[in-house]
């Protein structure tokens, strides 16, 4: 894909020829001045976007053009999971260097159009622009059923904490990728975390359908930073056992190689996409919603009246040095973001 050749509007009826649109949900996809969405009553729409710069959150050193596109959507994803939505479509703002090499074009697109024929959310619209580097915005629209949603303020005392999946992968895989590179195949497992998340996009609407939750959040900026603000928008304390939180399989070797705490990458490190999700007692146990939910939950803590993340470890208090990533604060290490 010869972006000098197609220029701006050839490369977008490329997309449009590319990207395939359910005319059941979508009255109208790419090729208008915007899209129409045929909206369904009883239902609310979920919106979120998000985006990845070009030597802030992936360096071509050390991602493919692929799993970078795959990227660019599934983190959105991970956002309308986490209020139980079902995704419906979704937006991307591209931003590329006029002599951009075609073949990253090329696999951007393909990882991103594959992903999202995959998780039923089609390319609806967006727009192209020159940049001195790469810049991707991503929007994606959902729908949950009125008034279900998965809300930071819904958790209450009594409810248990659960995650999906495993913690820290992602963090160890950043920190191989900047210390010369994944050296077997676990570590390149982790690095794969790192590049091309898989985030659980659909447990949470499976959790709303059921009834079993009011309450949740991706973990994108680390376990302790995501839990800390639950707990701030629903005014309660949050409990949390950290030796059973699941650790990423491989991370503990990595860790000792790297000279890291792999339990400080699991609570801090971010990027894992995991569902952190607040269920009362009839919820069941674990096992029980690893079932329903369709991908491994572990049950970590619980919810009490107070104020704040408080971490144990063998009864006693847990003390984390570094509480997640935020932008615009110095980094204390090198890092994609």
């Amino acid at each position: 894909m010869d972006l000098a050749t197609l220029g701006e509007f050839g490369l977008i009826e490329a997309i449009r020829r590319r990207a395939r649109v359910d005319r059941r949900v979508w009255r109208l996809g790419i090729g208008d001045d915007a899209a129409i969405l045929r909206a369904r009553p009883r239902e609310d729409l979920v919106l979120t976007t998000d985006a990845l710069v070009e030597g802030v959150h992936f360096r071509w050193s050390t991602t493919d053009a692929v799993s970078l596109g795959a990227k660019s959507l599934a983190v959105n994803l991970s956002d309308v999971g986490a209020m139980g939505a079902n995704a419906l479509g979704c937006l991307l703002t591209l931003g590329v260097p006029p002599g951009v090499d075609p073949a990253h074009l090329d696999g951007f697109l393909a990882g991103l159009l594959r992903l999202a024929h995959a998780s039923h959310c089609p390319l609806i619209g967006g727009d192209t622009v020159s940049s001195p580097l790469w810049l991707i915005s991503v929007t994606v629209v959902g729908s949950v059923a009125r008034g279900r949603a998965l809300l930071r303020s819904g958790a209450r005392p009594g409810d248990r904490i659960f995650v999906t999946g495993e913690l820290g992968g992602a963090s160890a895989g950043l920190a191989l990728l900047s210390r010369g590179g994944p050296s077997s195949a676990s570590e390149r497992r982790l690095v794969a975390r790192q590049i091309r998340p898989r985030p659980p996009f659909r447990a949470g609407a499976a959790l709303v359908r059921a009834r079993l939750s009011r309450a949740g959040i991706d973990v994108s900026d680390g376990l302790a930073q995501d839990l800390g603000h639950v707990a701030n928008e629903s005014g309660v304390a949050a409990h949390v056992d950290v030796a059973r939180v699941p650790l990423a399989r491989g991370l503990t070797a990595a860790a000792s190689r790297l000279g890291l705490d792999p339990l400080a990458l699991a609570l801090a490190g971010g990027e894992d996409y995991e569902l952190l999700f607040f269920a009362p007692p009839r919820a069941g146990t674990a096992a029980a919603l690893s079932r329903k939910l369709g991908c491994r939950v572990t049950e970590i803590g619980v919810i009490a009246r107070g104020s704040g993340v408080h971490f144990a470890r063998d009864g006693s208090d847990y003390r984390l040095e570094s509480a997640g990533f935020q932008h615009f604060k110095p980094a204390r290490a090198n890092s994609e973001k």
